[in-house]
């Protein structure tokens, strides 16, 4: 049966376990949001999986807006079977339960939800994970991947829990967190190390940087993924104010991919 992967990626955990999904699975599609938000026309397989960060307790406002803007108005007839796998490192609070509301109101009922333990990156709160912690969790990721890419196969049923409060949360807590995200990239500044390489201009995955002058500007469309910020070859940006330290550029992803040339 084959496997349509839709995925979201900022550091590239997510990528990494989507393209590990689709090795587990043979006959898969893995398909970049950023790049159906550009290309609105695809089709859809028997299985579908979302696979995703989870950013503070909730999916990305990219993820949720793509259900809502465009896989909504996709048909959703072929869809057989459809499944989240979200990385996380803390907790996943309620990320499923807010993707199983907006996938609902898209027309499509979700069957299985599992998390995958992947290095943070959000330096805001956390500092960069260390080589030993990286090799740790990748290695319990790759168990754990195989699993769920079992647990796909044989159409398993595990549905999200609902913890207390859940529609109070998704609806009171969601959107402002989104719109903390949106302003995040207001808090980036530019050093003099910049080399103008425009990667961050090409990776961007809510198309919010520009090139002004052979340099980086941010608008404020930011999907807090701080892909740019961990990715920089030159570690030309930085934040405003003091955060936790180190970057965490995630070579063994192998993500690199780039939304615009």
């Amino acid at each position: 049966m084959k496997t349509t992967l839709i995925c979201f990626s900022g550091t590239g955990n997510s990528y990494y376990i989507a393209k590990r999904l689709a090795s587990e699975l043979g006959d898969s599609q893995i398909l970049m949001i950023p790049h159906l938000m550009q290309n609105q026309e695809f089709e859809l397989t028997e299985q579908v999986g979302f696979v995703f960060p989870v950013y503070k307790g909730f999916p990305p406002n990219l993820v949720t807006h793509f259900i809502q803007e465009v896989f909504a108005k996709q048909d959703l007839s072929p869809i057989k079977y459809l499944f989240q796998v979200a990385t996380r490192y803390m907790f996943q609070a309620y990320t499923f339960q807010a993707m199983d509301v907006v996938l609902k109101e898209a027309g499509a009922l979700t069957s299985y939800v599992n998390h995958v333990v992947m290095p943070d990156g959000y330096v805001p709160l956390l500092s960069a994970p260390t080589e030993a912690k990286i090799d740790e969790l990748y290695t319990k990721a790759d168990r754990k991947i195989a699993q769920i890419a079992e647990d796909v196969k044989q159409e398993q049923i595990k549905l999200p829990f609902r913890p207390p409060f859940s529609r109070l949360a998704i609806n009171h807590f969601m959107v402002p967190i989104h719109r903390s995200f949106m302003d995040t990239a207001l808090d980036f500044s530019v050093t003099d190390a910049c080399i103008s390489c425009g990667l961050c201009y090409r990776m961007c995955p809510s198309f919010n940087i520009e090139m002004v002058d052979g340099k980086p500007e941010f608008d404020r469309a930011c999907t807090g993924c701080l892909g740019c910020y961990h990715r920089c070859p030159s570690q030309a940006i930085v934040f405003k104010q003091k955060v936790k330290s180190g970057r965490y550029p995630n070579p063994r992803s192998t993500y690199t991919v780039e939304y615009r040339t």
